[in-house]
């Protein structure tokens, strides 16, 4: 049975599975976030792991959208604003990448502008059929800040990044799964249930290995291959000596399941 955790006019969270929390994006209509909400989900995911033991989050929209962004009404034309804003958003993605929580986002429609990098941030992106993704930014004098002109290029190449960075036009969830974007298809009714299903699958391992693998990965793709390399060497020997090793290995030869701390 789900476990309450939160519920506010724009997300409520649960624990619909041991080790799994559940957010879902319930700003009317289109999952919009203000700057406050933006810090209020930021410090929700920050206590995921510490608060509900979570060992994976699945982000998903209601409605017709995952998220289209910021709230345009909100914006203010001063320098204050804007750095402000920006502050906001960009903390909420670098937590949702360096957060010691895995995070699925599961596209369930619109999944645009701010919404599109929030799941840029994310580990894995599974999307219904019906979804579609764009940074439409440059129709509004702007452009996919708070980590989007890093996170868009370095997955699908200069070229795709700046034909939907410029063009402004979105695409359907083919043809972001084509080039890269989201990981995976589902119908729109099993999308849930997919992404709560890839959820569990990390739940059950080691968070250990989990960690470990997804800071490597981080530093890689951000700071190249020899740096990426040298974390990895870093963290070999730590994660073979520590707990969740010994317990896997024992596990492995006794034929049962791990129990990870």
């Amino acid at each position: 049975m789900s476990k309450q955790i939160v519920a506010n006019s724009v997300f409520e969270a649960s624990m619909p599975r041991p080790g799994v929390v559940l957010v879902q994006i319930v700003s009317k209509p289109l999952g919009v976030f203000t700057v406050q909400a933006r810090r209020e989900l930021k410090a929700l995911l920050e206590r995921a792991r510490a608060d509900y033991s979570a060992r994976c989050v699945v982000l998903i929209g209601t409605g017709a959208a995952f998220s289209v962004g910021s709230n345009i009404r909100e914006f203010e034309a001063t320098a204050e604003w804007i750095e402000s804003a920006r502050l906001a958003e960009t903390g909420l993605n670098e937590a949702i990448e360096l957060g010691p929580v895995p995070v699925i986002a599961a596209c369930n429609g619109h999944t645009l502008g701010g919404g599109a990098v929030m799941a840029l941030a994310c580990d894995i992106r599974i999307a219904g059929r019906s979804a579609k993704f764009g940074v439409p930014e440059a129709k509004l004098g702007a452009m996919p800040t708070a980590t989007g002109t890093m996170r868009l290029p370095l997955l699908v190449g200069r070229g795709q990044a700046l034909r939907l960075m410029l063009t402004a036009q979105p695409i359907d969830a083919e043809e972001a799964y084509r080039i890269g974007i989201f990981d995976e298809l589902v119908d729109d009714d099993k999308l849930l249930d997919r992404a709560l299903e890839v959820a569990g699958q990390i739940a059950s391992v080691s968070p250990e290995a989990v960690r470990a693998s997804r800071r490597c990965v981080s530093v890689a793709l951000r700071l190249g291959y020899h740096a990426g390399l040298a974390m990895e060497s870093e963290i070999t020997i730590p994660l073979g000596l520590s707990d969740d090793a010994i317990e896997g290995k024992a596990a492995f030869v006794e034929k049962r399941a791990p129990r990870f701390k």
